[in-house]
């Protein structure tokens, strides 16, 4: 890099900020991930922009993303161009990449910055992951080689973008996010295989991978009829009904694992201990191994929601250890901002500690499957961490002395009080 004194993220805040005077911020990250993506491919097509009228902005890009190589560019692309004056956006643009040392480096810094800044700074629930899990992720993870990725909700590709694999498979079912995931990809020059999909009602065959993170939506409601035939519906000899997204999204992860693959999913954490096709599923995980670790996350950990998730952890591999590893961290937030709790690094680096093996009774505690079953396969962490009740113990000699003390000096005050009395 060139100089050590620009600062991408606030130069990118700046021009947020010159972007609101035009435009409702709901309409910002689209046209900051399309003024990023052009002035990457082709700076002198950006630097144009200064000279062209609002209404002729949208016909030139029209064209220029008419030979683009990503495939949902033009979902970025929309009226709200021609209400903006776009040459701030890529004036900004234009300037970063001058403090580079060259192209690519300049990609991948903005691949690095821009993910994390929408995810902050815009609280759509359709961007799922948030970079609280994205760092809690990438500390486990460390520097453990992965060659094949995949998330089926993937959003902007958060935490895939932050990741070293050879091959990415991301999927979701909303167009501007992996619309903004093709972009960060490519200014990261990482090669991505993405898909426009309903990714449990794809009938889609495993890829295979190493590792799964996904943060899939929450609460939503299913057909059973739709799913039926997928191929990574288990056959559970329980009926599936509509509230089951959480079970569906579960085993759709699992079913793109290899032998050895994890999946790291977040899901609501009542789906610990909910009776039915949940509990079903418990007990098929369960009895495979295939549950690994259960870290219950901080009430407020993702923008959009106050309820309380957990990051299940699945292996198909071999266990550092026997049982489940339940990790509480509820409580383990350093800072918290207006919207959301934030783990900070310190925290976060103890927490991958005890989760690859040190020990911290107090948040950490691996429970064997015979006692799961002695509690009915329910996995709440209130059955696993009991809260021990402080008794303070008295010295009773030591008790009794202050008692006689106390009736002594009432004797006294109330002889005192007589005596006034009788002189009235």
């Amino acid at each position: 890099m060139k100089t050590n004194q620009f600062d991408l993220k606030a130069r990118i805040k700046q021009s947020l900020d010159a972007l609101h005077l035009f435009q409702k911020a709901e309409h910002a990250p689209e046209l900051l991930s399309l003024a990023a993506y052009v002035s990457f491919v082709d700076i002198e097509f950006a630097a144009s922009f200064e000279k062209l009228s609002k209404a002729k902005v949208k016909e030139e890009l029209q064209k220029f993303l008419h030979h683009s190589d990503l495939k949902f560019v033009h979902h970025l692309l929309s009226d709200k161009v021609e209400e903006v004056e776009f040459s701030i956006l890529t004036r900004t643009f234009i300037e970063a990449s001058s403090a580079y040392d060259n192209q690519q480096a300049y990609g991948k810094a903005l691949a690095h910055e821009l993910p994390t800044l929408l995810s902050n700074e815009f609280y759509y629930e359709f961007f799922t992951s948030n970079e609280n899990l994205a760092n809690l992720v990438l500390a486990i993870i460390d520097s453990q080689p992965i060659k094949r990725f995949y998330d089926g909700a993937c959003g902007i590709g958060l935490v895939a973008s932050q990741l070293n694999a050879e091959e990415y498979y991301l999927r979701d079912i909303n167009q501007l996010p992996i619309a903004i995931a093709e972009v960060i990809f490519k200014l990261a020059g990482k090669k991505l295989n993405c898909q426009l999909q309903d990714s449990l009602t794809e009938n889609e065959l495993s890829n295979e991978v190493d590792l799964v993170v996904t943060t899939p939506p929450f609460g939503e409601r299913i057909n059973p009829n739709a799913i039926k035939t997928t191929p990574y519906l288990r056959q559970l000899f329980k009926a599936m009904p509509t509230n089951a997204s959480d079970s569906a999204w579960i085993q759709q992860a699992l079913y793109q694992l290899n032998d050895t693959g994890r999946a790291f999913i977040q899901v609501p954490s009542g789906w610990l201990f909910r009776g039915g096709y949940d509990l079903a599923l418990r007990t098929e995980l369960l009895e495979n191994d295939w549950i690994d670790t259960i870290i219950l996350l901080p009430k407020g950990f993702m923008q959009h929601t106050k309820i309380e998730t957990v990051l299940l952890v699945l292996n198909k591999g071999a266990k550092q250890h026997d049982g489940i590893k339940m990790i509480d961290i509820s409580d383990h937030v350093k800072q918290r901002t207006v919207l959301r709790p934030i783990l900070s690094e310190e925290s976060i680096k103890h927490i991958a500690s005890v989760f690859h093996g040190q020990d911290d009774p107090d948040i950490c505690k691996i429970v064997t499957v015979d006692e799961i079953r002695s509690k009915d396969m329910n996995l709440s962490f209130n059955k696993y961490f009991i809260n021990e009740i402080e008794v303070t113990r008295f010295d009773l000699a030591k008790e009794k002395a202050k008692l006689e003390m106390l009736e002594q000096e009432y004797q006294a005050a109330k002889v005192k009080l007589n005596q006034l009395l009788s002189q009235i």
